[in-house]
């Protein structure tokens, strides 16, 4: 199977539903350990808060990093940033269809990073098309 001759963009969400839910996992985190600090006498005030403020700026820059859009043409592929700058790219191995979503892991020259799209994403025609290419690609030996 050879890759689809047809040039594609794929626009990324700002937010997808996987950072979504990190974000919301840093703040649990948070809760929880003050919870349980709260339960020991002498134990630290504000090591949740600590914990989950880190853990949150974590995640921020690593969104910061994130492509606009990822654009497919027959001869390669290339990151668009949100300054406008593109990159060129390589998918990585851990690129994946899983279940109803697509897994994606990318190279440039300067970076690497993965995301997660679902359904909550991109319309299931994108997804289904995304994954038409990872499947291409796998088979080609990329």
């Amino acid at each position: 199977m050879s890759l689809p001759e047809s040039a594609m963009t794929v626009e990324l969400p700002r937010w997808p539903l996987a950072d979504r839910l990190t974000l919301g996992l840093a703040v649990a985190t948070g809760v929880v350990l003050e919870a349980i600090l709260a339960l020991h006498p002498g134990a630290p005030v504000g090591a949740g808060v600590a914990v989950a403020t880190a853990l949150l700026a974590w995640q921020w820059q690593q969104r910061r990093w994130r492509p606009q859009a990822l654009e497919f043409t027959p001869t390669g592929g290339s990151l668009r940033l949100r300054d406008g700058r593109a990159l060129p790219f390589v998918l990585g191995p851990g690129s994946r269809v899983l279940g109803t979503g697509v897994v994606l892991h990318w190279r440039a020259p300067d970076r690497s990073a993965a995301l997660w799209l679902t359904p909550a994403d991109l319309p299931r025609e994108a997804l289904r098309r995304l994954a038409v290419r990872l499947v291409a690609a796998r088979t080609d030996g990329q």
